[in-house]
């Protein structure tokens, strides 16, 4: 943030009426306090207008602290993209919405809207009238990084479908004090099956916002209300890169291609049964990307998802494999029902190739 930002933010009239009144009380009754104790050594008037004008430097600090925090929170993806499980620049492709419905002593605002043409992933504000409970695991003040919420439904404007948000359950953000969180809801667009258009509507509406406990004792705080929205969203498809691969086996595996998007990487192969095998993505470093989640669609198609390429990045490594289990003991539980035990013997690799992305 530059200093031109800064100072460019907008204070209201009443709330500069309020400092200009502190400050002008604070003088009076210094110049009050000087009237009635003129005996006292010239030092002791000077210090008296030192501590004013330290109050009122306090003051400015303080209120900069809470601008800043106003304009830290207008760009929730800035603020948390680093921090979530799956980082990414979703700020650089963000749109801003800024739509606020308060009910039930509630205040929800979808803030920002990203749609790369795989994910659509949707910033909100809450901030409620009574502080939330279970805001820290323990370790630090406010370090939980998930708000619940559950949705009367969600949806877009060209498929009946709803939306697929498997995965981090309610919103994964950081709370910035105890009665305002920030964070991000993510949906996955390819199983609505259909081509994703360049311009659609957006519709969700929020019924529920809490906390969960971390005991089988703790109550869960949950708040109710109706926060509907329906927002316009632009499909900024230009900022992923699809890669071709075609990369075949003689056991029937094919490695299709791969897509890059700012956000997260995605991995499209073709398995010789309808069965979901495991993948690895490895960047040039040797590092593996990490895994967010996998699906196994009609015609042994499987798509997975990971996250973001580092941005330099030249090749990445996949490798496709099966799990290697021998089967151990079969017991019977208390149902009559049966568990088996297997032992984890190693992999069994079917693919493993590199590809160029630069």
């Amino acid at each position: 943030m530059n200093n031109s930002e800064f100072f460019d933010i907008n204070i209201s009239d009443k709330l500069e009426d309020s400092i200009d009144k502190a400050i002008t009380n604070g003088v009076e009754k210094a110049d009050r306090e000087l009237r009635i104790r003129k005996v006292r050594r010239k030092r002791t008037s000077v210090a008296s207008v030192a501590a004013l004008l330290v109050i009122a430097f306090t003051f400015g600090i303080s209120n900069q602290a809470l601008a800043a925090k106003i304009l830290l929170i207008s760009n929730v993806f800035k603020e948390i993209e680093e921090k979530i499980q799956f980082p990414g620049d979703y700020s650089g492709y963000a749109t801003s919405v800024e739509e606020a419905v308060y009910d039930n002593g509630m205040k929800v605002t979808l803030s920002q809207i990203m749609c790369d043409g795989e994910g659509l992933y949707v910033t909100y504000k809450i901030e409620s009238d009574e502080p939330f409970k279970y805001t820290s695991r323990g370790e630090q003040a406010l370090d939980k990084t998930q708000l619940m919420t559950s949705e009367e439904y969600n949806k877009v404007s060209f498929s009946d479908k709803e939306l697929d948000n498997t995965g981090f359950a309610g919103l994964e953000g950081e709370f910035i004090d105890e009665n305002t969180f920030i964070g991000m809801e993510r949906y996955y667009l390819k199983s609505l099956d259909t081509e994703i258009p360049d311009n659609f509507e957006f519709e969700v509406k929020l019924k529920s916002v809490g906390t969960a406990g971390f005991s089988e004792n703790d109550k869960g705080q949950n708040f109710y209300g109706t926060w509907a929205f329906k927002v316009p969203v632009k499909v900024d498809k230009g900022i992923s890169k699809n890669i071709a691969v075609n990369y075949k086996t003689d056991k029937g595996f094919s490695l299709d291609s791969i897509l890059i998007t700012p956000v997260s990487l995605i991995v499209n192969n073709t398995n010789p049964e309808n069965y979901h095998y495991g993948i690895l993505v490895y960047d040039d470093k040797n590092n593996q990307l990490r895994a967010d989640m996998s699906k196994i669609y009609d015609d042994n198609k499987q798509i997975s998802y990971f996250s973001a390429v580092p941005k330099d990045s030249k090749t990445l490594r996949v490798v496709i494999y099966r799990d290697i289990l021998i089967k151990k003991e079969t017991t019977q539980n208390s149902d009559g029902s049966y568990s088996t035990l297997y032992e984890d013997t190693g992999d069994e690799i079917f693919v493993d190739k590199t590809i160029e992305i630069k």
